[in-house]
């Protein structure tokens, strides 16, 4: 009994070190990343500032583990100030198409998904 113990422990302690030395994917590893699954990665909808639900789940989650943006959001489905801040970050850092309007179009999807390296963690 004490045998399967110490090797239940130890198997825990491995797969605990495992995922602390794995850290954060790389930015173009985002596509496939199951972190930021509340839509399909290939879905890349028009989101608006006020707009609610997943879609701007998916784009705070996308800001919070792939842009090197100082502020962490709320993932909690409402387009409101601080996720407008983090969207005008993603646009300006990476020179989006349109500018920082911060409305999330084609550019700015494929920018979340592949920032610039020197907007990426």
């Amino acid at each position: 009994m004490r045998t399967n113990r110490s090797a239940l422990v130890l198997g825990t302690l491995v797969l605990a070190a495992g995922g602390v030395l794995a850290g954060a994917p790389s930015a173009g590893a985002a596509a496939a990343e199951s972190n930021c699954n509340y839509i399909a990665d290939s879905a890349r909808p028009t989101v608006h500032p006020g707009d609610k639900g997943n879609n701007v789940r998916q784009v705070q989650c996308l800001i919070n583990f792939y842009s090197n943006y100082s502020d962490y959001l709320t993932v909690d489905g409402d387009y409101g100030q601080n996720t407008a801040a983090g969207i005008f970050y993603v646009q300006t850092c990476n020179g989006t198409t349109g500018g920082a309007d911060g409305i999330v179009g084609p550019s700015t999807w494929s920018r979340l998904y592949s920032p610039k390296a020197a907007c990426a963690l």
